[in-house]
C-alpha cells in the first residue's frame, strides 16, 4: 500500500473535515490554490486565506504575508491545506520543505502549524499524519 492510500481521505470526507469553507473550490481548481485557516488556541475559526497561481503545479507561499496574517488576527494556530490538480495527492520534496519552513516561521511568534493537507478531488492527505511534519 502505498503513503497516499495509507492516510487518504475521500472527497465528500474532506468538505467535512476541512475547517474553511474551501472543499470542492479547492479540490476543483484547475490550478494549485493554497489556503489558510487561522485559529485560536479553542479552535475557533479567525479567519481564512487563499493564494493562487496561475501554473498548474506550482504555488509560491509568501511565508512573511502568512505570519504577518496570524499576527494581525492574533492566531494560535494554523492549517494549510493546498491542491494538486494533477489528481496526485503524494507530498512532493517541495511541499515538505515548505511545510517546515512556514511551521520554524510560525513558531518563532507562537504560532502552531497544525497540519498540511494535500487535496485532489478525489482525497486529500495530511502531511502530520504522514509523519513530515
Amino acid at each position: 500500500m502505498g503513503v497516499t492510500a495509507a492516510f487518504a481521505m475521500d472527497a465528500a470526507a474532506l468538505s467535512a473535515n476541512l475547517p474553511m469553507p474551501l472543499g470542492d473550490a479547492l479540490a476543483d481548481a484547475p490550478h494549485e490554490i493554497a489556503a489558510f485557516a487561522y485559529l485560536s488556541r479553542t479552535g475557533t475559526l479567525l479567519g481564512t486565506r487563499t493564494i493562487g497561481s496561475s501554473l498548474p503545479d506550482l504555488v509560491a507561499l509568501p511565508i512573511r504575508q502568512i505570519v504577518r496574517h496570524a499576527i494581525l488576527l492574533d492566531a494560535d494556530r494554523l492549517v494549510m491545506a493546498h491542491n494538486h490538480p494533477s489528481g496526485i495527492a503524494a507530498p512532493s520534496r517541495a511541499d515538505i520543505d515548505t511545510t517546515r519552513r512556514l511551521s520554524r516561521a510560525l513558531a518563532m511568534f507562537d504560532v502552531r502549524l497544525v497540519d498540511h493537507w494535500i487535496v485532489t478531488r478525489d482525497r486529500w492527505v495530511s502531511l502530520r499524519a504522514l509523519g513530515l511534519m
